[in-house]
């Protein structure tokens, strides 16, 4: 299987990969900036694809699934090397495709990948991440309901606990993208060798969200260590940090990349 692409621009190949809720639209806005300097590609994960077609996941549906359609995708676009900017689930699936194929990657960007493996391998994977996993484990694969999606914008980060989610204006747009989470658990049940994180040797930036759950702060902060190099922002906007802080993400984001360029 491949990803749907859109491709705008020319120059410089930049992959954005997006979050497992909405999908590539978190990464419109971005595109259109960018494509004045880069080739931009926007893929469109799997499960969010099918979740908005209203197609079931593949029986045997995985992180795995993901990061072999980026990795096909890749190959049918003929892209010797590109920059690669990721976000969320996105931003897990891409840490793992980079770690593999480190000959693909010009530079590497993530932001907030639920990599729970990282944490794991560090013995920092905590009893509340666990009780966590059990709840994301009900979600999927049938359909997700609106309470689910409701209790998932606190998980991730999305909105502060205070804050009920169907107060917010993006909460219609979530309705319509909540069957992109039937995913499950699949990112906790996810394994990497993190010897491969310490050994990439392409440049890495990451970012993470002020007000965001802690569990993917403390990823952030951990893959933060585990590279040989990989300076970390820190924005407001919570796990939206892009679009909330997007001035400041896009001048950091640029001025990476026309350093790595």
């Amino acid at each position: 299987m491949q990803m749907k692409t859109e491709i705008s621009g020319a120059g410089q190949p930049l992959v954005l990969v997006p979050g497992g809720l909405t999908g590539w639209i978190s990464w419109k806005p971005h595109a259109e900036r960018l494509s004045s300097s880069y080739r931009v590609i926007r893929v469109q994960l799997l499960a969010v694809d099918l979740g908005l077609r209203g197609e079931p996941l593949p029986k045997d549906y995985s992180v795995e699934t993901e990061i072999e359609a980026l990795g096909e995708t890749i190959d049918r676009l003929r892209l010797p090397e590109a920059h690669f900017a990721a976000w969320s689930y996105g931003a897990l699936t891409t840490l793992s495709y980079a770690v593999r194929n480190p000959q693909k990657i010009r530079s590497l960007t993530l932001i907030e990948p639920p990599a729970a493996w990282v944490l794991r391998s560090r013995r920092a994977f905590t009893p509340d991440m666990e009780e966590d996993q059990k709840r994301l484990q009900s979600m999927g694969p049938g359909d997700v309901s609106e309470s689910q999606l409701a209790w998932f914008c606190h998980f991730a980060g999305f909105v502060p606990p205070q804050v009920d989610p169907r107060s917010l204006p993006q909460w219609p747009s979530w309705v319509q993208h909540r069957q992109s989470l039937r995913n499950g658990d699949a990112a906790y049940r996810h394994q990497e060798d993190i010897a491969e994180v310490r050994a990439f040797p392409k440049p890495v930036l990451l970012f993470k969200g002020e007000g965001s759950s802690d569990r993917l702060r403390r990823i952030i902060d951990a893959l933060s260590q585990e590279f040989a190099s990989a300076p970390v922002h820190e924005l407001p906007g919570g796990h939206a940090l892009h679009l909330v802080s997007m001035e400041p993400f896009m001048d950091t984001l640029q001025e990476f990349l026309r350093r790595h360029g």
